[in-house]
């Protein structure tokens, strides 16, 4: 059984007892605070990743990337107990859990992507931790997964009220970004969302873009600061403007990378190597895909953080450019994770233009989109008007009626707008019993659904949950990268960021068609006009059939034997069938596809 591949880790437990956790800590364990049994940690920190401050009224102890020096820490610290207002705590810089202990309570907070999530077990004491299986471990759960969760995470990716606060582990909880859990001396355990991340509809989009310029300025510039960078450049706006950033406050020339496939390229490298001309501190670094950094090569490596990593299709790649990264002396990496989920107004904006009377940019934005979408702007527009009249509960009530019947179709654009798209393709890959199963488990959800989305609208809604997956998958690519020394780094993830962005309404960070109004406003003054114009992202898809076609007969006989066809929950036969039409070239589920082989490879690291 694997323990998350090579992450430390911090145990620990509330009320403390001696003894209570450091029973299945590893040998050269230490406690987090000398002298204190409440937690210990184990494994090789990156430095300044692994803070523990002791104080004379409360103990701290942060985890991940905070830029604040340790005096500011200290008295900011003093100042939050003091006033009893431990959320002030979560205001600095950067992104990162943080845990605070008192004589009366322990009270966690995770940052606002999920970057650093906590994972816990309430019981006579709870017990919690920064890694999921040591957690499990200590707290007595039998190591077995959740057949629950495990469909709705491969079956219904898209709708993230089925899984929040849980994980695959059955009994093993998640405090989930934007949360804060506390525990009191007497055993009491409360769960709250300490930052909503509302947006305000007051704030006009030039007001927005200010505010990301000057936060991801911030965030670029105290990386460069302290420690020798590189970063992604894909050519993309992204990678683009973190580049041209950093390159800003380095006095040597700064290495950006860009990946290339040349059998099936993206169109990445042709704009990489454009950007990388307009500014001469640039040194462009060229990662040649091949063969071997197909998509599902060498798949059996357990995944990096204890929980099925969606990205495991793409290790191969990964690494391939970690070790390029590694090799050129790099120790921060930067990329651009998360911009999407931040500067991009999902489809279902269109439902919340409505919702608040905008008329003209409604009529406006659904002709535009339908005319670049090849739509009827009626089919736009009346989407759009459906969406603004239906409520959380009658949307997963229908979408529960749709995944019963296996009304299941090829997903299009006009599905996005709406508070989730429909059960895909990948829906007939279940067995009768799970299908009922998770049927019944979504109405359950709808006959208990609230309107969680307060001031924002239902892009603002998607948007979060995008932001979320976008921190899940910086946290298995930064220990993924641990081997090598290198530590991947999203500037668009750290707090300030995400909350200079979604003050903005998301029908505000959308300008018709225009691809990325808000970050092109923001970065005017910093990047080239002539980098800013891309207006699309870099499709991997011709990789995706290659990586299957010369995989296909391993991942026939990978899934033919997988155990989630032991827990009854898919049907192998309909799975190899979507594999022999992907080698043909026809239409597949890959996000799905890849969701499941992740749920394969972790279920087989637990036997």
């Amino acid at each position: 059984m694997s323990m998350g591949g090579h992450a430390p880790c911090v145990l620990g437990s509330f009320p403390a007892a001696p003894g209570s956790v450091t029973g299945t800590a590893p040998i050269g364990a230490t406690p987090v605070w000398p002298g204190l049994s409440a937690a210990v940690t184990w494994g090789s920190w990156r430095p300044r990743e692994f803070l523990a401050l002791t104080c004379p009224e409360a103990r701290l102890l942060l985890i991940g990337h905070c830029t604040a020096d340790d005096a500011r820490l200290r008295a900011d610290l003093d100042t939050a107990v003091r006033r009893d207002r431990l959320e002030l705590l979560t205001r600095w810089p950067g992104s990162f859990l943080a845990i605070v202990l008192t004589a009366e309570k322990l009270v966690a907070f995770v940052d606002l992507a999920g970057q650093y999530p906590l994972y816990y077990h309430p019981g006579e004491r709870l017990v919690f931790g920064t890694s999921p299986l040591p957690t499990a471990v200590a707290s007595g759960v039998k190591l077995k997964a959740d057949p629950l969760v495990t469909s709705a995470e491969i079956f219904c990716g898209a709708v993230p009220m089925l899984t929040h606060g849980a994980t695959p582990v059955h009994g093993l909880h998640r405090l989930e970004a934007g949360e804060a859990l506390q525990v009191t001396a007497a055993g009491a355990v409360s769960r709250w969302t300490y930052a909503d991340l509302s947006p305000d509809r007051r704030l006009a989009p030039r007001a927005g873009a200010v505010a990301l310029r000057e936060s991801l300025e911030i965030a670029v510039s105290s990386r460069t600061a302290i420690e020798q960078v590189s970063t992604d450049f894909s050519g993309g706006l992204d990678s683009t403007s973190i580049a041209f950033l950093a390159a800003r406050h380095l006095s040597a020339p700064l290495t950006a990378f860009v990946y290339h496939y040349p059998d099936a390229p993206a169109d990445d490298l042709c704009h990489a190597v454009r950007n990388a001309g307009l500014n001469s501190t640039i040194r462009l670094e060229i990662v040649p895909g091949t063969s071997a950094s197909l998509p599902y090569r060498n798949l059996g490596a357990p995944p990096p953080t204890g929980l099925p990593d969606f990205a495991a299709a793409t290790h191969e790649r990964n690494h391939l450019r970690l070790r390029a990264v590694a090799a050129t002396g790099g120790r921060v990496h930067l990329g651009g994770e998360g911009a999407d989920a931040l500067v991009v107004a999902p489809p279902s904006y269109l439902g919340d233009l409505a919702s608040a009377g905008r008329l003209r940019q409604l009529l406006a934005d659904s002709g535009a989109w339908a005319r670049l979408r090849n739509e009827s702007p009626a089919r736009v527009l009346s989407r759009a008007i459906r969406l603004s009249r239906t409520p959380m509960h009658r949307a997963l009530r229908g979408y529960a009626r749709r995944l019963g019947r296996s009304d299941a179709h090829h997903p299009s654009w006009v599905d996005a707008i709406s508070w989730w798209p429909p059960p895909g393709l990948e829906s007939s890959w279940l067995t009768t019993g799970a299908r009922r199963a998770l049927v019944e488990f979504v109405h359950d959800h709808a006959d208990h659904a609230v309107q969680v989305v307060q001031n924002g609208g239902v892009a603002d809604f998607t948007a979060r949950h995008d932001l979320r997956r976008s921190g899940a998958v910086q946290q298995q690519l930064s220990e993924m990268a641990r081997p090598y020394e290198v530590w991947p780094q999203a500037p668009f993830l750290d707090n300030d960021v995400i909350r200079a962005c979604t003050a903005l309404p998301a029908y505000r960070r959308a300008t018709g068609t225009v691809f990325k109004p808000l970050i092109r406003a923001a970065m005017r003054d910093v990047v080239p006009s002539a980098a800013l114009d891309r207006g699309s992202k870099g499709n991997y898809l011709g990789e995706d059939y290659r990586g299957v076609r010369a995989e296909a007969a391993g991942l026939r006989k990978r899934l033919a034997e997988s155990p989630l066809a032991d827990m009854g929950l898919i049907e192998p036969g309909s799975i190899v069938q979507s594999i022999d039409r992907a080698v043909m070239g026809i239409g597949t589920p890959f996000p799905a596809l890849n969701r499941l082989i992740a749920y394969d490879l972790w279920l087989r690291s637990l036997m």
